[in-house]
């Protein structure tokens, strides 16, 4: 009954922020994570802010309670301190926090001090605890019974020195379908953290196509959707791509897993798996296309090669003949030369214009001409068509990105991440090095915009937003949003925007070289923001 108790406490991944809301009553605190080094006999005083929301004043009692992972989805449980058997070896029994009431003033915020001391004989490894916040007192004893108290969490991370283990590895990496019919899939990670202290694997996914080109990075632990995997615990990771839909974009697809882990040395693991994108119109479609220029190819020589066969005096169903014996007995030397069916076209074409002198009558000769020889044109137009659409093909197959979609699956919540944010992300870790404390102190905030303002890729290339939001915050905006536009792309850029914001919609255009404004109908009460700028193919990155 207990430990179901203790699992009922924490809801949501390890990196939540903590906070209740129930009949009325909200309370919260910071930082819902301590995640420090320590060494045997060193000390550590700090604080717990507790937030009180509330319009009256609230008592709240505080416990030290230790932690341990449950199940594979990020949850946790709490168990009380045993000391008899623990011997002061968990980290609750290190954690020092008054168990007197603390009043809260209403709609305001109070600190809880607490003191964490080390013991000389501390184990190497990660040590994990808890301080539980609540508005009644635990029982006293070893049961952690709270009752009807709302309680928060504060979580404790402590990292040991000495004979610290970490390894990891991934026990599954896959698609919950092999087989999709549209660009969108389902993947799990579990992985598995074999070590004696926590890991927060860190890299990406990279989705290929049959010719091996991006389609999708999904990011891992980039701005920490995840979280971290304590020791001896298996946690499992589920995301969603999805890629531009596209006819061409069909066939065997490869994702390939690498992740990175561990503070003293840096370990990589890798893992490919692979799907198929199957969409069943457009593989008939491509199927009959195949089919159909095929057909084309092997019909259009053969009446290509009987028309050189009748014009050398061959007959057709004479194979491999040169030599052809006439009436009279003369035998008769013919040639079948390859050219023969386009000379003799064309003589009779130079024959039939010289004939002719009024435009009318050339139009009526060039018809004639046309259904004679309609065989042949009709052979050139489709074979003509045929190329093109192999050249399309190859074109959109062989394009290095597309945009799509990526969605990370939290227990409480998801994150989407369009394509735009990713590629920005990645620019701005690549080419930005990380700020020291004072230099993040010393950069000029920008000035405070009266607007929202979203970027929208209405292009044909991938990353168009991810560099005018560079462009951009370089004028000091704000973007609340990078998104990409699954439609048909725009051939020129549009800023639309709300009637109020006129202004700042003109000031933008002309940033954007003149892009077209559009204001936003007055009754339109759901706008997705102030101003949202569609990015079109006319847009070139300075």
């Amino acid at each position: 009954m207990k430990n179901k108790l203790f699992t009922l406490l924490l809801l949501g991944t390890l990196l939540l922020p903590q906070s209740i809301l129930a009949a009325g009553l909200s309370l919260s605190v910071t930082p819902t994570l301590f995640e420090m080094s320590a060494v045997p006999l060193q000390a550590w005083n700090s604080t717990v802010k507790v937030i009180n929301n509330n319009p009256q004043d609230l008592t709240v009692y505080a416990s030290v309670v230790n932690f341990a992972p449950q199940g594979e989805n990020g949850q946790g449980k709490f168990l009380p301190v045993f000391k008899d058997f623990t011997e002061g070896k968990t980290l609750a029994e290190w954690i020092t926090v008054s168990e007197e009431p603390y009043t809260i003033p209403r709609e305001s915020s109070a600190a809880i001090p607490l003191t964490i001391n080390v013991p000389v004989d501390a184990s190497p490894g990660g040590h994990y605890a808890a301080i539980m916040i609540g508005t009644r007192p635990p029982d006293s004893g070893t049961s952690l019974q709270v009752k009807t108290s709302q309680v928060v969490t504060s979580l404790f991370f402590v990292r040991v020195a000495g004979d610290v283990v970490e390894n990891g590895v991934v026990r599954t990496f896959r698609p919950t379908d092999s087989f999709v019919e549209t660009s969108e899939v389902d993947f799990e990670v579990r992985f598995e953290n074999k070590g004696n202290v926590h890991l927060q694997p860190q890299g990406e996914i990279v989705i290929t196509n049959m010719w091996g080109k991006e389609r999708g990075i999904v990011p891992i632990n980039h701005q920490t959707h995840f979280g971290n995997v304590l020791p001896e615990s298996i946690r499992e990771f589920n995301f969603t791509w999805k890629g531009e839909q596209s006819v061409t974009d069909i066939g065997r697809y490869k994702a390939v897993l690498t992740l990175a882990y561990g503070q003293d040395v840096r370990n990589f693991v890798n893992q490919s798996t692979f799907f198929w994108v199957i969409p069943i119109k457009a593989v008939l479609i491509v199927l009959g296309s195949l089919v159909a220029i095929i057909f084309l190819f092997t019909w259009s020589i053969r009446m290509y090669v009987r028309k050189m066969l009748a014009l050398s005096g061959v007959q057709a169903y004479v194979p491999r003949s040169r030599r052809v014996v006439m009436e009279g007995d003369v035998l008769i030397e013919s040639h079948a030369s390859v050219r023969t069916p386009l000379v003799h076209g064309i003589k009779d074409l130079q024959s039939r214009l010289s004939a002719t002198h009024a435009f009318k009558d050339t139009l009526v000769m060039l018809t004639h001409f046309i259904l004679n020889y309609k065989k042949f044109f009709i052979s050139l137009i489709l074979s003509v068509t045929a190329f093109l659409a192999m050249w399309y093909y190859l074109a959109e197959v062989t394009t290095s990105q597309r945009d799509y979609e990526v969605t990370i699956e939290n227990l409480d919540s998801s994150v989407t991440l369009s394509s735009e944010e990713i590629i920005y992300d990645k620019a701005k870790i690549e080419t930005e090095p990380a700020m020291t404390s004072e230099e993040e102190s010393l950069e000029q905030e920008p000035e405070l915009q009266n607007f929202e303002l979203i970027l929208i890729n209405s292009s044909d290339t991938p990353g168009a937003a991810a560099r005018l939001q560079k462009e951009l915050e370089s004028e000091r905006y704000v973007i609340e949003s990078l998104r990409s536009d699954f439609e048909e792309s725009k051939p020129g850029s549009v800023v639309v925007y709300d009637i109020e914001t006129q202004e700042e919609a003109l000031r933008l255009s002309q940033l954007l070289d003149g892009a077209l404004l559009s204001a936003r109908p007055s009754e339109i009460s759901t706008s997705p923001a102030n101003i949202s700028i569609y990015i079109g193919n006319d847009y070139s990155p300075e």
